[in-house]
């Protein structure tokens, strides 16, 4: 199975918005540059086209799903961490004003819920169970793209490049932009991260 993972495209967010579980639309650059990925692809069209269910990669998916005219799956075990009640704020604002939740957090990020929120461990575990419930259900020759956002691709690269939690920071997934992963023989193989582009075996 190859497995696409594609992070959305820009928001209307501010710079510095601890986004999370907001349900921001795309930009008008947002979409325009998931467009310009979309003409990038090369091979036949993905068997699936999954989506978490937030607005932002729902608009992204649906570039991918007029493409190839396939119907996207939403799962909200796609989505971006939950920042609980930082969602929507300002980071400057969340170090002022909850100054020790943060700095607790910060300093214990993988296993440390957000208030009202998630750590990093549980967007392991969502990620995890789409992932197995995903290798169950293809074949060698399928090819899978799932639109999600920088927290849950992280997630996914780590369970399949078998890379410890606390190294996921160091992944870099930026907005409409593409990880490939093949899945043969029980593991996985690293085709190309955080590209500008699809590419060719």
């Amino acid at each position: 199975m190859d497995l696409i993972l594609v992070r959305h495209g820009q928001t209307e967010a501010r710079p510095g918005l601890c986004i999370g579980h907001a349900d921001l639309p795309l930009s008008a650059r947002g979409f325009t540059d998931v467009q310009q990925l979309a003409t990038t692809w090369v091979g036949v069209p993905p068997r699936f086209l999954f989506t978490s269910d937030l607005r932002r990669a729902q608009q992204s998916a649906q570039v991918f799903a007029a493409a190839f005219a396939i119907e996207p799956l939403s799962d909200p075990r796609l989505r971006e961490a939950d920042f609980g009640r930082w969602n929507g704020r300002h980071w400057n604002e969340v170090v002022q004003a909850d100054a020790d939740h943060y700095r607790h957090w910060f300093d214990n990020w993988v296993i440390q819920e957000a208030p009202d929120g998630e750590s990093f461990a549980d967007v392991l575990r969502r990620t995890g169970a789409w992932l197995a419930a995903l290798l169950a259900a293809t074949g060698n020759d399928d090819c899978v793209l799932a639109i999600g956002h920088a927290g849950s691709i992280r997630a996914v690269l780590c369970h399949a490049l078998g890379l410890p939690p606390g190294r996921a920071l160091g992944i870099a997934v930026d907005h409409s932009r593409v990880s490939r992963v093949r899945y043969a023989n029980g593991q996985f193989e690293v085709r190309c991260i955080n590209s500008s582009r699809f590419e060719k075996d």
